[in-house]
């Protein structure tokens, strides 16, 4: 589990409680394949829907 990345988005399958990530590993993306200077321009392409 990452120690130090932080995840407000509950309905993903590797959000915990406190808002901790517990997948093994972080993909970010940038959202239009191009070079990104902004927070908005990036996406996390590690999101998985839970079951809840």
């Amino acid at each position: 589990m990452t120690q130090s990345v932080l995840c407000e988005v509950n309905s993903c399958k590797n959000w915990e409680q406190g808002n901790k990530c517990t997948a093994e590993l972080i993909y970010v993306m940038s959202l239009d394949n191009k070079q990104s200077s902004e927070i908005k321009e990036t996406g996390c392409k590690t999101f998985e829907p839970s079951a809840s």
